[in-house]
């Protein structure tokens, strides 16, 4: 039974990361109190997250093929690595920082790293051995800040699109930060 619950969670977490992520951000939004110290810390890690992602989307061809190009030789989830700094910045960037931090990882942790496992089991069945070895070469979540060194007969790497990163809609993670970033300032200068 247990195992039957963690792969139903799982499954759900996967299918409705995105929602849960924006009633959460509406939540923080509402009751977080922000400052410019936090606000500019926070604002710079959410730039890196933001780059992270879209670098990550301009190399991602979802199903098709196997993203090696980019930040893909450094992680195996630039996309969720991103995520992962800006919701960091977001959180650093109130009063109670550490708390909202602390709700925040245990928030990653129950949300994304069930939907990373249901990923990596997808791209398992899709791809086979070759993200099985793309498993052991690079790490999943936190990135190597230099890529292993490629073996002679290593697959083609892809190669960075604008095209990629609009197909998989990234423009919308940054509006959304840049509109949530705007709403904190707001809340601050009308104090």
């Amino acid at each position: 039974m247990p195992a039957e619950l963690t792969r139903r969670w799982r499954r759900w977490v996967a299918h409705n990361r995105v929602r849960v992520t924006i009633i959460v951000i509406l939540i923080y939004v509402a009751f977080s109190n922000p400052h410019w110290t936090g606000l500019t810390i926070g604002v710079a890690l959410i730039i890196l997250g933001q780059a992270a992602r879209v670098w990550g989307a301009g190399y991602l061809e979802k199903n098709v093929e196997l993203a090696r190009g980019g930040p893909y030789r450094l992680v195996r989830h630039p996309l969720y690595f991103g995520s992962f700094l800006m919701g960091l910045g977001l959180a650093v960037s109130v009063e109670d920082a550490a708390w909202w931090t602390f709700g925040y990882v245990l928030l990653f942790i129950a949300f994304f790293l069930p939907a990373i496992h249901v990923e990596e089991l997808r791209l398992q069945s899709i791809f086979g051995a070759e993200y099985q070895d793309l498993m052991v070469e690079v790490p999943g979540l936190m990135p190597r800040l230099v890529p292993r060194p490629s073996p002679q007969q290593k697959p083609p790497e892809t190669k960075f699109s604008w095209a990629r990163v609009a197909s998989n809609r990234e423009v919308r993670s940054v509006v959304a930060m840049v509109a949530i970033v705007a709403l904190q300032a707001v809340k601050i200068l009308s104090v």
